[in-house]
């Protein structure tokens, strides 16, 4: 029966905070209306208790004052409900009600001491006009003008001293002068916290339109930088006699720190490249850019491999922080003799798939960049003959994550290029990004993923 009772007053209570809500209502708009038809709803019940409670008194004058107070906050709430947008209108009527009963009644009914008090009931005209009126001063001058009303009243009202000698032993003007100065206070206090209210919502204001802009203007500078990120990345693959070659990067976030490339050495040899730098976002686009001008640097036909990788071992560890490192696989592919010399600094092995089916790791052969400062690096050296095929890869691909909590694995990425061996090294690239996409379309993407599948042409087949 609690529960029920519980459960009853909770659906009430949702249904009153719900009367005049509008979707267009700001926070501040919205609570407002929430105060008002809340305190409507309990207007209701205590102006028609005071209707019965004055027509069996014998005061019929009050009963209809509550009376006609029991039908103004009916029909506002009423019209609230159905029209949420009279809202602005239905408190200046109350306001104006609120002001302007009191003092009609207490001059029906020949003063302030017959009234038992409703003057006081018009103070919530001029604290009403506080959250009702945009300009303040309008308030105050509410305010002054009920003070005045209040004021003239006591003054002019007839046989005063003897109305009021029989309810007080002290003289009625001090009274009615202390009421105002009381009143005055209270008037002043709140208009003091709404005044640091409004402050405070209008420098949140600002605060919120400033974040708004430094936001658009870094989703500017994002959508900027994926541009030029996009642009440093080959626009195609390489045209190499005998070979066909591919590659696709997909970042986790605007930019990345994923990095592929085809850097021409001289007419027979070119260098493939594939990094990945530690972290994601801005800063390891920034490095992986850094990382692209100093590699470009070093390439030229006399370059030796392995000292071209310490050098750039040293730039990223004088360029970045402790925490920040690079893995990279940078081959050398020979067009003539199919052989590849390669350094592999910390990245996840490439595997060369043989013709025949077999499968070779290209492991690493030393730390990732960065990480050391003086590192050294022994290339190592793998044929690529005809029919065979080349997969270098970062780790957002077999560590792709579906929601059971499985990863990709790089068997499964070995598995489905061996079954698609056969089309182009562009249709390879798109059916493992498709396959990761799938593997993990449950699940939010956590790293850049990057691909490139190297081709041997087989000239005795095609």
């Amino acid at each position: 029966m609690n529960q029920l009772r519980t459960g009853l007053f909770q659906r009430i209570l949702s249904f009153v905070l719900s009367i005049g809500a509008d979707p267009e209502d700001s926070d501040y708009v919205r609570l407002i209306k929430r105060i008002y038809y809340v305190s409507a709803v309990f207007g209701c019940v205590a102006s028609l208790g005071s209707t019965v409670w004055y027509f069996l008194s014998g005061q019929s004058l009050m009963a209809w004052l509550f009376f006609f107070s029991f039908g103004l906050f009916i029909g506002t709430t009423v019209d609230g409900f159905l029209y949420p947008r009279h809202f602005r209108g239905i408190i200046f009527i109350v306001l104006i009600y609120f002001v302007a009963a009191p003092v009609f009644v207490t001059v029906l009914l020949g003063g302030i001491w017959r009234t038992e008090g409703v003057l006081m009931i018009g103070l919530m005209g001029p604290l009403l006009g506080l959250v009702f009126f945009l300009k303040r001063r309008w308030a105050v001058a509410l305010f002054l003008i009920y003070s005045g009303f209040v004021l003239g009243l006591a003054l002019i009202e007839p046989r005063l001293e003897d109305s009021a000698a029989e309810h007080f032993k002290m003289d009625p003007f001090m009274f009615w002068l202390s009421f105002l100065v009381v009143a005055a206070f209270i008037f002043g206090v709140m208009y003091f916290f709404v005044v640091q209210r409004d402050k405070a919502h209008r420098l949140l204001a600002e605060e919120k339109a400033k974040s708004e802009r430094l936001l658009r203007r870094i989703e500017t500078d994002l959508e900027q930088a994926a541009r030029i990120q996009k642009d440093l990345l080959p626009r195609e693959g390489p045209r190499l006699e005998g070979y066909d070659i591919s590659g696709l990067n997909i970042p986790c976030y605007e930019v990345g720190g994923d990095y592929y490339d085809f850097v021409p050495v001289d007419a027979d040899r070119l260098g493939v490249v594939i990094a990945d730098v530690s972290g994601k976002g801005i800063s390891a686009s920034l490095l992986m850019a850094s990382l692209r001008a100093a590699l470009l640097a070093e390439i030229h036909p006399g370059y030796d491999l392995g000292h071209m990788a310490s050098r750039l071992n040293d730039f990223v560890f004088k360029s970045s922080d402790s925490s920040s490192f690079i893995t990279f696989f940078f081959g050398e592919l020979d067009r003539r003799t199919g052989e590849m010399r390669y350094i592999n600094a910390g990245h996840n092995p490439p595997f060369v798939l043989r013709r025949e089916g077999g499968t070779v790791a290209l492991k690493s052969l030393g730390f990732a960049l960065g990480m050391f400062p003086g590192a050294t690096y022994e290339p190592g050296t793998v044929s690529c003959g005809p029919g065979d095929l080349a997969v270098l890869f970062t780790d957002g691909i077999p560590e792709g994550r579906n929601a059971q909590g499985r990863d990709y694995s790089e068997d499964r990425l070995q598995n489905l290029v061996r079954q698609y061996r056969g089309l182009s090294a562009a249709e390879i690239c798109r059916k493992v990004i498709g396959d990761v996409h799938g593997f993990s379309s449950e699940t939010q993407p956590c790293d850049d993923i990057t691909l490139v599948v190297l081709k041997r042409v087989d000239i005795s087949s095609a």
